[in-house]
């Protein structure tokens, strides 16, 4: 990934222009097997950081195991084949070689305005004046197409399409102890809330909630 501004108007790559590097389409269905081997591979990645980072133990291979590719394709078919609004929406990241290297998932906040405060107060602004949120719920790149500007692609499209929905702002939720991706966020213009969950996943892992004022 890479460290490239995008929240707040500040200039960025084109998401959807064919370049030498890639570009960005929404997701069909025809991408669900790539989009689940990339998926699995980066959020494997993003927890034995986040787990090593908190027990320095390697993740169980119980917990490794569960993280398979055709579950987390099945689990990506509606958002994809038949998303249930159109803030719902997947887009991946095409390689130079027309391969799928990364992807990107848009729905409405669960959280509603308790996030949207927490992200304003994160980036000064007051709970008035923010409202509506939209959340990243996916962020992956695979390991092995990194910094080549997928990443920024990614979430450019996101933020394009948060704005055209109407949102204030931008939500996901990153591990603690993965610091390329969190690295890559704060580079981006996000900044971390006070907003936290914990995970049972191996010893336990902990997600901090990253938001970007519109």
């Amino acid at each position: 990934m890479t460290d490239t501004p995008i929240p707040g108007g500040a200039p960025r790559p084109s998401s959807s222009s064919p370049s030498a590097a890639g570009f960005v389409r929404e997701a069909t269905a025809a991408d669900l097997d790539a989009i689940g081997r990339v998926h699995a591979a980066a959020m494997l990645a993003s927890l034995r950081a986040a787990h090593a980072a908190a027990h320095e133990v390697p993740l169980p291979p119980g917990v490794e195991a569960m993280v398979a590719a055709p579950v987390i394709a099945a689990g990506w078919e509606q958002a994809v084949v038949a998303p249930p609004s159109p803030a719902h929406r997947v887009f991946v990241a095409v390689g130079e070689g027309g391969e799928v290297a990364g992807l990107i998932g848009l729905a409405p906040s669960p959280d509603g305005t308790d996030a949207a405060g927490d992200a304003g107060d994160a980036v000064g602004v007051g709970v008035d004046g923010v409202g509506r949120g939209l959340e990243i719920t996916a962020l992956g790149v695979a390991p092995e197409r990194q910094r080549r500007g997928h990443g920024s692609r990614l979430l450019a499209a996101a933020t394009d399409r948060a704005r055209a929905q109407g949102a204030d702002v931008l939500l996901v939720w990153a591990v603690r102890g993965d610091e390329s991706l969190t690295g890559f966020l704060r580079g981006a213009g996000l900044k971390r809330t006070e907003s936290f969950r914990r995970l049972p996943v191996g010893q336990g892992v902990i997600e901090d909630c990253w938001a970007a004022v519109l």
